[in-house]
């Protein structure tokens, strides 16, 4: 428990990929024992895939074994900015195949440039977006850093999104650990908020034989923040005044990708229902 002081007030998560199970396949990542850590794992992160052709070959059992022991789940596909935009976000709707996408939010991890413009790699993040909307109904969660997105993206130029921003201390040498950094990360500039920070990349390994480093993560808040943003947990029923009539006018709100929220008015006899 030593290890976990610098950012305990934030709710804990960690991100997967094949590199945390044995190259051999017979060290997985043992989620029971994820379930069983202190603190909890209230959500993981796992790789999809990469641009339009790989698939992560541990994805699918990452993902049913997360669900299995209740960790909120966050697939995340690597772009490559050269590529087109369509073929890698199809790629990436191939390997989810009939997961259930709300009970989901999806992640395009963004750090590589392979040589192209900002201009470019803007374009290609923008095109991938809208056909995330488009086929899900909302905006993935971008992954990045606050030095990458600096030089290799223009803010300006896309959509109010979410920011899941790595952070780390300098990295002490093998076999030592590396503490986290302590939240918030940095933010890139444009970028007015972060959702989750990625603190550790050299963190102890949690019940992972396969591995000896993790990858860790904080979201921007505990852990009914978590289960609110995926939506797992009903906004309780606000009041506010109308300006028309000074009457109260009962709403409740609901989040939408990009960290705006939006009232829906209920009508009075559920308001009494729920009162």
């Amino acid at each position: 428990m030593g290890y976990f002081t610098i950012n305990q007030e934030l709710a804990f998560g960690i991100d997967l990929s094949r590199y945390n199970t044995s190259a051999d396949g017979r060290k997985k990542v043992n989620f029971d024992g994820i379930a069983g850590h202190d603190p909890q794992v209230n959500f993981i992160a796992m790789r999809a895939g990469i641009s339009w052709g790989y698939q992560d070959p541990w994805f699918a059992y990452y993902l049913q074994e997360a669900g299995r022991v209740g960790c909120l789940r966050l697939p995340y596909h690597v772009l490559y900015p050269a590529e087109s935009a369509l073929a890698q976000m199809d790629n990436f709707m191939r390997i989810l195949g009939d997961a259930d996408l709300e009970s989901l939010r999806l992640v395009l991890d963004l750090e590589l440039e392979h040589g192209c413009s900002k201009r470019r790699i803007t374009d290609t993040v923008q095109a991938c977006l809208q056909v995330l909307k488009r086929r899900c109904g909302r905006y993935p969660i971008l992954y990045s850093r606050a030095s990458w997105v600096d030089v290799y993206l223009s803010v300006d130029d896309l959509p109010d999104v979410d920011w899941w921003l790595a952070q780390y201390r300098w990295p002490r040498p093998f076999p030592l650990f590396t503490p986290e950094y302590p939240s918030p990360p940095r933010l890139p500039r444009g970028v007015g908020s972060w959702l989750i920070h990625q603190s550790a990349e050299k963190a102890p390994a949690i019940a992972a034989a396969g591995c000896y480093y993790m990858d860790y993560n904080r979201w921007n808040g505990g852990r009914r923040d978590v289960l609110r943003y995926f939506g797992q947990i009903d906004e309780p029923l606000q009041e506010v005044i109308c300006p028309l009539d000074q009457m109260v006018c009962p709403v409740k709100f609901k989040r939408q990708s990009g960290g705006s929220w939006i009232y829906e008015t209920i009508s009075k006899d559920d308001h009494l229902r729920q009162k």
